[in-house]
């Protein structure tokens, strides 16, 4: 599988890896980009010097507590009209001012897709001399966005590396933005190290485990508590679909399984079993492949012909008829299976081997309607013939040798034969046991291939002949054996 991102529709990558990581704002002050991990940050990075933060005037500060339901809203356009008045050079609000005005108008315009205007705006926050360290961090991350945004790779690059060089805590998300970023520049290499780098500070984390709290009565109150212990963390899907396009383009097939293992336990959707299931296949795991799709279908998540009949294969051959017959059958109740000889041939043999001959009845007779060819009345014939229907084996059996082009012609009409004694109808029993012994000759005598296979076809030649001869002198026999028997009960009076 090829996961090309660079095909992706812009704004699903951008929203995906991107604007998930737009700062948020918590009552006027810009988010903090604190990570998920220390381990993945530099642990001998040592501290940047940070400025002294100085506050805004009391003017600016009543503007902004203002700003707040404005933003909480998406009110963009009154907050805009809020803030401009902090941008004449001539009043007397600071460079202070001036840089809360910049970061919220890059926030706005960035929420807006007005992302010119918002770069823009987060350079002039960059420019003012008493913007503070929060600030300007949060602009250069921010720009990095808007440069992957406007597919500008490099300055994207350039900005993020600036910002982790002087961010203390980064987080897994920006480890994240810089592999897609070098994915879109084709640095696979480079790339997979950086999303490596972020699931590793994911997956590292330990989560509290918690648990319902309960009242006195047991009834669950709504409330968790945590337990004292912890479960390891785990990625956010869209880091792991990047390293494994990222695998897919440097040929280490052998490492994408492992992810797509990963994916089916945490976030289990549909594709990821099913191409799990494919990959366990392509490796000859047919267990597995098994496995990965029947988990799929326990959970509901199959919806194709192709999956419910694939399915049903795997089941069959690792001699679950029964599930096999039900996984089919199911299809054909939710109307994905569509009613075709293969499909219907496929559904009766599951039922035949699981001994359900009642259920495969319908299925064959469907099957055998459809087929060119007479096989699958055969089939039919032995399950009628198991049901003690012989009048209806007998005619399904004749169709079958009718309708032709059997695989085994001198089988069919030994059964015929059997039917046809059970049904006590001696001599033509006898006629059919007597056409098995001449199809044979026939049918082995006209195979011309290797000396090996005409030795097998000999040998078969001879079977299915001393058998039907055998039927011959035991039909024979049992004729006489039941006309003794009715004219003893006859001279009885019985």
């Amino acid at each position: 599988m090829n996961i090309n991102l660079t095909k992706l529709p812009l704004k699903v990558l951008v929203f995906s890896l991107v604007f998930s990581l737009l700062p948020l704002l918590v009552e006027v002050s810009p988010i903090e980009y604190k990570g998920s991990s220390l381990q993945a940050a530099d642990d001998d990075k040592k501290k940047k010097k940070r400025r002294r933060t100085k506050l805004p005037s009391k003017k600016a500060q009543k503007i902004l507590q203002n700003l707040q339901p404005l933003i909480e809203a998406e009110q963009w356009d009154e907050a805009m009209l809020l803030l401009a008045p902090i941008g004449d050079r001539s009043s007397k609000f600071t460079s202070t001012d001036r840089s809360k005005m910049y970061y919220y108008f890059g926030y706005i315009h960035f929420s807006s897709e007005k992302y010119l205007l918002a770069e823009q705006a987060y350079k002039d926050l960059m420019n003012e001399p008493d913007s503070n360290d929060q600030e300007r961090l949060g602009s250069l991350y921010s720009l990095a966005q808007l440069a992957y945004i406007r597919e500008d790779y490099r300055g994207s690059i350039d900005y993020l590396l600036r910002w982790l060089d002087l961010e203390e805590d980064p987080s897994a998300d920006s480890y994240a933005l810089l592999s897609t970023t070098y994915y879109q520049l084709e640095d696979f290499k480079t790339s997979v190290k950086h999303i490596v780098t972020a699931i590793e500070m994911q997956e590292s984390r330990d989560i509290p485990i918690t648990r319902p709290v309960l009242d006195e009565e047991g009834n669950e109150t709504g409330e968790k508590e945590e337990t004292g212990e912890t479960k390891k963390g785990v990625a956010k899907e869209n880091h792991y679909l990047l390293k494994m396009a990222l695998f897919t383009e440097l040929k280490r097939d052998l490492d994408v399984l492992p992810v797509y293992e990963i994916l089916v336990q945490h976030y289990p959707k549909k594709q990821y079993w099913t191409q799990l299931s494919g990959l366990y296949g392509q490796k000859e795991r047919t267990m597995d492949q098994m496995g990965a799709l029947e988990a799929a279908y326990d959970d509901g998540l199959l919806d194709k012909q192709r999956e419910f009949t694939a399915l049903s294969q795997l089941l069959f051959m690792f001699e679950n008829p029964r599930k096999a017959a039900n996984v089919l059958q199911d299809g054909f109740n939710k109307k994905i299976i569509k009613e075709e000889e293969k499909t219907l041939k496929a559904l009766a043999q599951y039922w035949h081997a699981s001994k359900e001959l009642s259920k495969a009845k319908p299925y064959y007779k469907k099957a055998a309607k459809l087929s060119k060819e007479g096989e699958l009345y055969i089939f039919l014939g032995q399950v009628h013939f198991g049901l003690d229907e012989f009048s209806d084996a007998r005619e399904a059996i004749k169709l079958g040798i009718k309708k032709g082009k059997l695989k085994d012609e001198a089988g069919a009409h030994m059964l015929l034969g059997q039917i046809l004694f059970e049904n006590q109808e001696w001599d033509n029993a006898i006629l059919s046991f007597r056409k098995c012994i001449d199809v044979a000759e026939k049918q082995y005598s006209v195979k011309k291939k290797k000396q090996k296979d005409k030795d097998k076809q000999k040998d078969k030649k001879k079977k299915a002949q001393d058998q039907a001869r055998k039927w011959i002198t035991y039909t024979e026999g049992e004729e006489e054996r039941v006309e003794a028997l009715k004219l003893k009960r006859k001279a009885l009076g019985i």
